[in-house]
């Protein structure tokens, strides 16, 4: 979203919808974890922690995006980072 707007767009969204409590919950909170499960907080390099590529492949982001997670029901979360 950060290429899109500096290509032009007014504006863009990031948004995450996950069903899964270990994406937002848990106690190893280092590497990709700590984003969503300490800082609510996405910023710098951010590298992918399974897969192939696990650990080499990454994204690196110019600036800091803060969020909130926010409840739906059965455990479900979403969050929504304007751009």
């Amino acid at each position: 979203m950060e290429e899109l707007k500096n290509r032009g767009f007014t504006r863009t969204a990031a948004v995450a919808l996950v069903s899964d409590r270990p994406f937002y919950e848990g106690r190893n909170n280092e590497g990709i974890y700590k984003f969503f499960r300490e800082e609510y907080s996405v910023y710098g390099c951010i590298f992918k922690p399974t897969g192939v590529g696990k650990n080499k492949d990454s994204i690196a982001l110019t600036s800091r995006h803060d969020f909130i997670w926010q409840d739906l029901i059965d455990g479900r979360k979403y969050y929504i980072i304007e751009i």
